[in-house]
């Protein structure tokens, strides 16, 4: 079968002995797999959490089960947590779940594969779920992202009218700014790419854009409530720190690549009480939380997929995944 694996610094398609469903397992035969900004960092740059496996946004069938398994059926249409807690350790206890030592990846060779197997971990601790009836493979894989961003929100405070700043209008900025609109916060988004300002042109939501330039943020000192930085560019935190008001918080979203660091003007920090946040990852309640937030808001997921390639060609995926000129949400598929 063809797997795609990181070798060099570059990802490349291969073939892979076929995985054996142990009787505790189930195998699963790839429909759709989305290319993740980590999945970039991971191939070509220092990821902060590094690892040689390509893909977790990631829909498919229930292929094979092991004898043990009773709970799930060949044909099944499904989604997992690709890394799941184990619920009673002490991050666990203390909300911090994907802080968990148990919360690895549970997947064999790789999400990225015609075909993979679910640990028994996954099985055990409720990891898979079925795809609603009217959603797709493709729009199904982009579950697990907007899990992430829902599972950053229950971390902070506002209210609604409040005043939010985004930085990046990716996938992960557009679902932020879904998010915002539906608590309905005045929301400011910063974004350079013009391909990008084109998806947030819709009726439902309610927002501006700026470009990346400092003159523009002058007039927005001390004015906003919350500021999300939607993507890799720590430079953004500067910005924040003198845009948020007295009390503000700093969701810092996207992932920064190992080892990035930078100069803040930690006195303004203090004396303004701003808050910095981090989130990371997703529990099972957040993929279920997005699954009805999707229902419950009628959101269009297919036209965030801009491009879609076959396994065979996922190399030519993963470049332009890389590139992010003229691309929101890259989907690698099956090839049958």
């Amino acid at each position: 079968m063809k797997i795609v694996s990181i070798k060099s610094k570059l990802p490349v398609v291969e073939n892979h002995r076929e995985e054996i469903c142990d009787e505790n397992e189930i195998m699963i035969k790839l429909k759709a797999c989305g290319i993740c900004g980590s999945d970039i960092g991971n191939i070509f740059e220092n990821s902060s959490k590094p690892t040689n496996k390509i893909g977790h946004e990631i829909s498919g069938v229930i292929s094979e089960i092991g004898g043990k398994i009773k709970e799930y059926k060949v044909g099944e249409r499904v989604i997992l947590n690709h890394h799941c807690p184990c619920e009673e350790c002490y991050f666990c206890l203390h909300g911090n779940e994907t802080m968990c030592e148990k919360f690895t990846e549970q997947i064999e060779p790789c999400g990225l594969a015609e075909k993979f197997k679910i640990s028994n971990w996954i099985i055990e601790k409720k990891g898979i779920f079925q795809i609603p009836e009217k959603m797709s493979f493709n729009e199904a894989t982009m579950i697990e992202p907007l899990a992430c961003c829902l599972r950053s929100w229950n971390k902070i405070q506002i209210q609604k009218k409040d005043s939010v700043m985004i930085f990046g209008f990716g996938l992960i900025g557009i679902f932020h700014s879904i998010i915002a609109n539906q608590k309905q916060l005045e929301t400011i988004i910063i974004e350079k790419n013009d391909f990008r300002k084109k998806f947030g042109k819709n009726e439902k939501l309610s927002h501006s854009f700026l470009n990346f330039k400092n003159t523009e943020f002058e007039k927005y000192n001390g004015e906003m409530d919350l500021c999300i930085i939607a993507n890799h560019d720590i430079a953004c935190l500067n910005v924040a720190v003198k845009v948020l008001r007295k009390g503000g918080t700093i969701l810092f979203f996207g992932e920064p690549r190992a080892n990035s660091t930078i100069k803040l003007d930690m006195s303004l920090i203090y004396s303004k009480e701003i808050k910095i946040i981090t989130s990371y990852s997703a529990t099972n309640k957040d993929f279920i939380d997005a699954m009805e937030f999707i229902s419950k808001n009628d959101i269009d997921l297919n036209k965030f997929i801009t491009h879609e390639f076959k396994i065979d060609n996922a190399e030519e995926g993963i470049k332009i995944a890389k590139e992010g000129k003229k691309r929101i949400k890259v989907i690698i598929s099956a090839n049958k």
